[in-house]
């Protein structure tokens, strides 16, 4: 009886790890628990309160949560976040990528990963698939990101790097 009591606790301690860790695992469909074309209110469940509403040129909004560690846009006026930006160094990739980490470990990581050069300088992202992006400044992920097109890339390179 007293091993079965302590498998039962086992599992659920193991349980509770995996489903801790899957809430700041990005992936090519998701960050953490948020994934693309979500409501604000889906968001909110995912990450928390948001900051107040930023109004940003190009017609896009942004709400940051989590102090900023995440942060979803929208097309002002639209209820569908467009992309999500990870830069806090708790999110990672399945293989241990995430903001702050060395910007050769996404090529070590995901070798095919395709390189796409950005304006500035050393500065550039990975692309992995089609929606996940990997903003490289200074040698080090800075941001991650997940949206469709290449605007995704600039909109990861302008969000602030590596936030603790």
């Amino acid at each position: 009886m007293r091993s079965i009591a302590i498998a039962v606790i086992a599992a659920l301690v193991t349980a509770s790890v995996a489903l801790a860790g899957s809430s700041f695992l990005i992936s090519k469909s998701s960050v953490g628990k948020g994934k693309l074309g979500q409501s604000r209110a889906a968001y909110k469940v995912a990450y928390g309160k948001p900051q107040p509403v930023e109004n940003l040129e190009g017609g896009l909004a942004r709400l940051k949560y989590q102090h900023g560690a995440i942060e979803v846009y929208f097309t002002t006026g639209k209820n569908s976040g467009r992309y999500i930006v990870a830069t806090g160094k708790s999110y990672k990739t399945a293989k241990g990528v995430g903001p702050c980490a060395a910007g050769s470990a996404v090529k070590k990581a995901y070798p095919s990963a395709v390189k796409v050069p950005l304006a500035g300088g050393n500065e550039f992202a990975y692309r992995l698939g089609t929606t996940l992006w990997f903003d490289i400044e200074s040698g080090k992920v800075a941001t991650i990101a997940l949206g469709v097109g290449k605007q995704t890339a600039w909109i990861a390179s302008n969000s602030p790097a590596c936030h603790s």
